[in-house]
């Protein structure tokens, strides 16, 4: 049986080596999309045209393998986001033999100078082209290996309507190619009334760009569990501290990257907003009362650049229909309400999934603990007192601050496991 060839052409055929032209020439079977294919047009044996139908495509070259010399031509490392990989699911990995070459998005960075061990790369090809953008909140670098739907336009249209902002958006279309175009924006509009050649990448960057007289966009304020409460704006204090933010968010347990959380009480919306950076492919809805409270949120949300909370004003549990079912529930509000709160939270909460309740309230605290035993979770308390330090004129004292409960509780998976 012959070995499998896979050999990345990188940006042109002159990125490949004597080696690789030698087993192109070789080949009885040459294998690529049309693009590769046509260059190599003189090619003597026979060729096999990739197409969306993969594996058909992969079922003729298991079956001439035994016989033919087979080459597969991949654009830029065929290992990434490339047939190769592919390949390397249906095919014993003892017959293939990957050649790499410079990738696209390593190409694309050299072009414009920047490095790129930073960056974040994503596909918009076939199974990855439902990216979360949202996500892309928290990030100064990105690139984007585009289809033919899934374009600049596309990108720039979805910045725009999320509000994504501070990104200079740069188009590199025909790379390596002869029609090579490097174009560079600070405005989405700009991109989204464009069109562009094919093939083509997109670089976001939010710390400037190499052009000159180009304005750096003012970057999102950085984020981390825990922030000081002085860089929220809330009314009156009334803001979940930041160690005790901390530990609730811990209790939370946020282990996908797609959860949904109601953040019910919703107050300056800090808990959401730091809950929002660990779940960027999930979503946050942030539910107030308090009518006067919703600017408040509002502010905090554009400073810090989350685009995956939803705000509602609404009296909990009206309303409740709007909302997807939660993964997480967090209760840092209630008052006399709490037990229908909880009852209607407990009910739509995920199998398996978490509520926290944070309360001053010993009334409160006994109220959460006797719905949960009710509705079967598990659950556990732990009361929190924080004392922080103060300056005096001869050195510090400590000044406490209330003490807090947290309850949590988790949602039995099944019927079964209740007792």
């Amino acid at each position: 049986m012959n070995p499998i060839n896979v050999i990345g052409i990188g940006q042109g055929k002159r990125d490949l080596t004597t080696t690789h032209l030698t087993l192109i020439k070789g080949a009885d079977l040459l294998v690529g999309g049309r693009r590769h294919l046509k260059m190599f047009a003189d090619h003597t044996g026979d060729t096999l045209v990739i197409t969306g139908a993969i594996e058909q495509v992969i079922d003729q070259i298991k079956e001439n393998m035994v016989h033919k010399k087979i080459v597969v031509l991949a654009s830029g490392d065929p290992l990434f986001y490339g047939i190769g990989s592919t390949l390397s699911r249906h095919i014993d990995k003892q017959h293939l033999v990957i050649h790499a070459n410079i990738s696209s998005v390593a190409a694309a960075f050299a072009a414009i100078g920047e490095p790129w061990h930073d960056a974040k790369v994503v596909s918009l090809h076939g199974k990855f082209s439902q990216f979360p953008f949202s996500s892309l909140a928290g990030e100064s670098k990105v690139a984007f290996l585009t289809d033919i739907a899934r374009d600049p336009v596309y990108i720039a249209s979805t910045l725009i309507n999320l509000k994504l902002v501070g990104f200079n958006i740069c188009v590199l279309e025909n790379l390596g190619a002869a029609e090579e175009k490097i174009s560079w924006f600070d405005d989405y509009a700009r991109v989204a009334d464009l069109k562009f050649a094919s093939p083509n990448i997109v670089i976001l960057l939010k710390e400037g760009t190499p052009q000159k007289n180009t304005p750096i966009k003012n970057v999102p304020h950085e984020t981390h569990i825990g922030m000081d409460d002085s860089l929220y704006r809330h009314s009156k204090g009334l803001i979940t501290k930041s160690e005790i933010r901390s530990i609730s968010l811990s209790k939370l347990e946020l282990v996908r990257r797609d959860h949904i959380l109601w953040d019910i009480g919703s107050g300056s919306g800090s808990v959401g907003i730091e809950a929002s950076c660990q779940i960027p492919w999930g979503q946050v809805f942030a539910v107030e009362k308090n009518q006067t409270r919703i600017p408040d949120i509002i502010h905090n949300i554009k400073l810090f650049d989350r685009s995956n909370i939803k705000i509602l004003n609404l009296d909990f549990p009206e309303g409740s229909d709007q909302l997807k079912d939660p993964d997480r529930v967090f209760i840092g509000g209630g008052g006399s309400a709490l037990e229908k709160i909880m009852n209607i939270c407990c009910v739509r909460l995920k199998e398996q999934g978490r509520i926290v309740i944070n309360t001053i309230l010993i009334q409160n605290m006994e109220t959460a603990i006797r719905v949960l035993k009710q509705n079967h979770f598990s659950y556990e308390m732990i009361q929190i007192q924080v004392s922080r330090s103060k300056p005096m004129p001869y050195g510090d004292r400590l000044e406490p601050l209330n003490p807090v409960w947290i309850i949590s509780g988790k949602k039995p998976q099944s019927k079964a496991e209740v007792k």
